[in-house]
């Protein structure tokens, strides 16, 4: 079974301050040296989701091109709708809004530009990505197509089984962790896009079925009742998000462990770059945070290196192996 770690690679800000438009800082970037350096020494593939912020800025670039020249490393690309060029003028159509946070809400000519925006902003840097991940795990046709056409391989935007409260937010409740080939089969010279979702699942199958009971339960009154902490500490089922921030090592080292019996296609670990460093990062406000999270990373790499059968992989090279298979 082959598994990648994923950055979303951006600038950092209060999460829950709004989004920057015109002032922000990638200080974070500077500060990524003890996670990369820990990927390395246990051999672990990586592929850095990088945004226009990220490379706007010549010491972060410079970072980010040290990594790729790195083993096992890729540099993949990440949208920001709120500071990509082109930005929107101050008023109510200003690319700051929460629902236009998601890329695919902006209209289309807009969020065309601000994908351009960033692909070309990676070839100015020597990188030819052929993965994406949207900010806020946005994604959609006019993504996609983008994507296609600019023959990407990957697109890891999907979280399953999720969705959030925000207006306009994606709605992948009922999206599972299966990958999906996009695009013309019939299509010989046409690169195969696949969809690769993150690894958010149930700690039993079927999957659909706990997910229709944890939605359930969370969108009706009888979440007062705390039904799912019960069902959670009981380990009748559990949610488990492989998000180095979010997630605890041991639900995560249970995941990897039952990986096979719960027939998972691949394993996506995630975490953002602003989160690995003491900064404005909800996850990350003092170095005992940020320490929380690297023994976490730390003890899962260790457990992934005893167990032969997980192969590292960066996000590409898994859609080029599902290709093969397919």
């Amino acid at each position: 079974m082959r598994f990648v770690v994923t950055i979303d690679t951006e600038e950092e800000w209060d999460w829950q301050g709004g989004f920057p438009v015109r002032e922000y800082s990638v200080e974070n970037i500077a500060r990524l040296d003890r996670f990369h350096d820990l990927c390395q020494r246990f051999g672990v593939a990586t592929t850095y989701f990088t945004n226009h912020a990220v490379l706007d800025n010549s010491a972060a670039a410079s970072v980010i091109k040290g990594f790729s020249q790195t083993n096992k490393t890729e540099i993949g690309m990440h949208v920001h709708p709120w500071l990509t060029p082109p930005l929107g003028d101050s008023g109510p159509n200003d690319y700051n809004t929460r629902e236009m946070s998601f890329l695919e809400n902006l209209p289309g000519t807009v969020a065309r530009k601000k994908l351009e925006t960033t692909y070309q902003r990676h070839l100015d840097h020597g990188f030819l990505p052929t993965s994406f991940r949207g900010g806020r795990y946005s994604t959609g046709r006019v993504t996609q197509e983008f994507l296609l056409k600019h023959r990407f391989l990957v697109d890891a935007s999907i979280c399953p089984f999720s969705t959030w409260e925000d207006r306009g937010a994606p709605d992948y409740r009922y999206q599972t962790e299966q990958p999906t080939r996009i695009g013309d089969s019939n299509d010989a010279n046409a690169t195969p896009l696949w969809s690769l979702p993150l690894t958010r699942v149930y700690s039993r199958r079927p999957f659909l079925f706990w997910n229709s009971i944890f939605t359930g339960i969370e969108h009706s009154w009888i979440s007062k009742l705390r039904l799912i902490g019960i069902l959670e500490a009981t380990r009748i089922a559990r949610r488990i998000w492989l998000n180095f921030e979010t997630e605890s090592a041991e639900r995560m080292l249970w995941l990897i462990q039952n990986a096979a019996r719960l027939q998972l296609p691949y394993l996506c670990f995630t975490v953002h770059s602003s989160s690995l460093s003491v900064g404005p990062s909800p996850y990350a406000r003092s170095q005992d945070q940020v320490d929380r999270i690297f023994d976490g990373i730390e003890r899962t790499f260790q457990l992934l290196n005893r167990l032969p059968e997980f192969e590292p992989s960066t996000i590409s090279e898994i859609a080029i192996a599902l290709e093969k298979q397919a």
